[in-house]
């Protein structure tokens, strides 16, 4: 099961907006993170485009940054870490649940830790319940960016 390709969030863009004249971007994610892609007996969930986990989220960041109009290769670099992932299709047998935690860190030393888990309605039989937790991941990488760009401690990584 493959998730849609990452949409950017207004609210997100809204919240970044704020940052005029900073340039940063997300350089790359790490995963210590142990996750299984596998959906009950159904398959993985994988990304779109063949990338990883990481290197969708990563994406999505840049995404983001760069319709905020603060995105540049030689601006701040933004380096990470997935330290949770994990989801579930049959939570109270017809909802389901991403749930996220990431460490991000700046090149100029600042940095700070996110969670977020992004609860849906997934369905009762295995095909529903996995294609709905596939199609969660975008949602839930919104909202997990929305933590980190609400986070009291964000305009830090950015200097």
């Amino acid at each position: 099961m493959q998730p849609p390709r990452y949409a950017v969030s207004v609210d997100n863009i809204q919240k970044l907006k704020n940052y005029t004249g900073v340039k940063a971007e997300v350089t790359s994610l790490s995963q210590s993170a142990d996750f299984s892609t596998n959906c009950r007996l159904m398959g993985a969930i994988e990304p779109a485009d063949g990338l990883t986990i990481s290197q969708f989220i990563s994406k999505a960041f840049n995404d983001e940054f760069k319709m905020a109009d603060i995105y540049a290769t030689e601006g701040v670099k933004i380096t990470g870490d997935i330290t949770n992932i994990e989801f579930s299709s049959m939570t109270g047998l017809t909802n389901g649940y991403w749930n996220i935690g990431l460490k991000l860190k700046s090149s100029s030393g600042h940095s700070l830790s996110v969670s977020n888990k992004y609860t849906f309605k997934s369905g009762f039989d295995a095909i529903t319940a996995c294609n709905a937790t596939a199609d969660a991941l975008s949602p839930a990488v919104q909202d997990l960016i929305k933590a980190a760009v609400n986070h009291a401690e964000f305009g830090l990584l950015l200097k």
